[in-house]
């Protein structure tokens, strides 16, 4: 049973209930993520991230990690593009003594210098590790490329930008956001509801600002970029504008990515890898934010066969409403449902989806009200949504040993 309650700070807490289960997994959600630090910030939230376990007023480093280990629990954060993450898992027995560590981090960093210089380098060293993983590093390509606001900024940040960022951004930036009005909290698991409350309003502090991050909508741009790496392969990513994460058309919209390219049976599986042999790797991907939502596709080939990839890419998504079928529609439903059940097993799905839903749709839907929309999909509402991707400008981006001369000709 899912319930909500709000925090005597105004802050909502999100909690689903699951009695079979020895497993407590919590999150604290902060509506702040890339696309709302400036331009010259940027890396600021995901440095917030890694400092938040550097040390509090009364634990250092170590003593996180050891505390977390003697709970044999997980504690982990990351960071998106519209928001970041502090989450806990331990076994149920455990709910005090786990809300008590997440609550001092989240409440009480220190950000001391010394810290923020050693993790200042350990971050521009994920960002090289992004820079040798070209699967990784042509999405962040692709959204600098369709995305030219800060929407299409890199989450990690960029060397000389995280460079740039000094200790009065890190506490300005956290003393303005991490508070009350821009954060959530959801639980899932085995718990006391009442006792899980009150742990929580014992041990969490949120700052009351009323700061909120601005948000400038996006824009989708449609261009061809190639950027040049000595590489074995080349890698693609292409796509249009879709919908942004609350638009009716969701599921819609997923069920058909899920037969263009989110299956072993997709269209673009069986054509271009199964059929040709063109590339190991090929799949479509649907990424949705609050005001906008793009529908990709990212493969790698060797160079050769670029154009006739892309070729065949572009064709089966400006033939998908001619070539749609009722099996494939059926197929889709049965993965769709099956994804979904098989995610509800996990105290880790469950807390991240009350806190997108929350996030995005600022009200719950239960599984088997999400199953009721999957299942009430007709073929008609497919073809529909065909036709609106059909009719959207292509952006693509290429990453390796070819230049813009290699795709001329090809019909975007």
């Amino acid at each position: 049973m899912i319930k909500k309650a709000i925090l005597s700070s105004g802050t909502p807490i999100l909690m689903q209930k699951m009695n079979s289960f020895y497993s407590f997994m919590l999150g604290v959600w902060i509506k702040y993520g890339s696309r709302h630090e400036p331009l010259e910030k940027n890396g600021l939230s995901h440095f917030i991230e890694h400092l938040l376990f550097q040390g509090t007023s009364k634990r250092d480093a170590k003593s996180i990690s050891l505390r977390i280990d003697s709970l044999g629990g997980d504690i982990n954060a990351f960071t998106s593009r519209e928001f970041t993450s502090l989450y806990i898992k331990v076994l149920d027995k455990y709910i005090p003594e786990a809300i008590e560590l997440i609550g001092d981090i989240f409440s009480n960093p220190s950000f001391p210098e010394n810290e923020i210089e050693k993790e200042r380098f350990i971050i521009i060293d994920e960002i090289r590790t992004i820079e040798d993983t070209p699967d990784e590093l042509i999405h962040d390509l692709f959204m600098s490329n369709i995305f030219s606001d800060s929407l299409g900024q890199p989450v990690f940040g960029r060397k000389e930008t995280v460079m740039n960022i000094n200790r009065d951004d890190i506490i300005n930036c956290f003393k303005k956001y991490y508070s009350s009005k821009n954060c959530i909290i959801s639980c899932a698991g085995n718990f006391n509801e009442n006792k899980l409350i009150e742990e929580i309003e014992k041990n969490f502090i949120f700052r009351n600002t009323e700061s909120v991050p601005r948000l400038k909508k996006s824009t989708f741009n449609s261009s061809i970029c190639v950027h040049e790496k000595d590489l074995n392969e080349i890698h693609i990513c292409l796509g249009m504008e879709g919908i942004p994460f609350n638009s009716p058309h969701r599921y819609t919209l997923s069920l058909l990515n899920l037969i263009t390219g989110g299956c072993v049976s997709s269209k673009l599986f069986q054509e271009i890898r199964e059929k040709k042999g063109y590339a190991y790797n090929i799949y479509s991907f649907l990424s949705c934010y609050s005001d906008i939502g793009i529908f990709g596709v990212y493969t790698a080939c060797e160079k050769s066969r670029v154009y006739d990839v892309l070729e065949l890419i572009i064709s089966i998504i400006k033939n998908l409403k001619e070539t749609l079928n009722e099996d494939e529609l059926q197929r889709a439903k049965k993965q769709a449902i099956s994804q979904l059940l098989f995610s509800s097993e996990s105290t880790n799905y469950v807390m991240q989806n009350l806190a997108y839903q929350e996030l995005y749709l600022d009200r719950i839907y239960s599984v088997k009200e999400q199953i009721r929309k999957i299942e009430s999909i007709k073929i008609s509402d497919l073809k529909n949504m065909a036709e609106f991707l059909k009719n959207k400008k292509i952006a693509l981006t290429v990453l390796g040993s070819i230049d813009s001369k290699n795709l001329s000709g090809i019909n975007i």
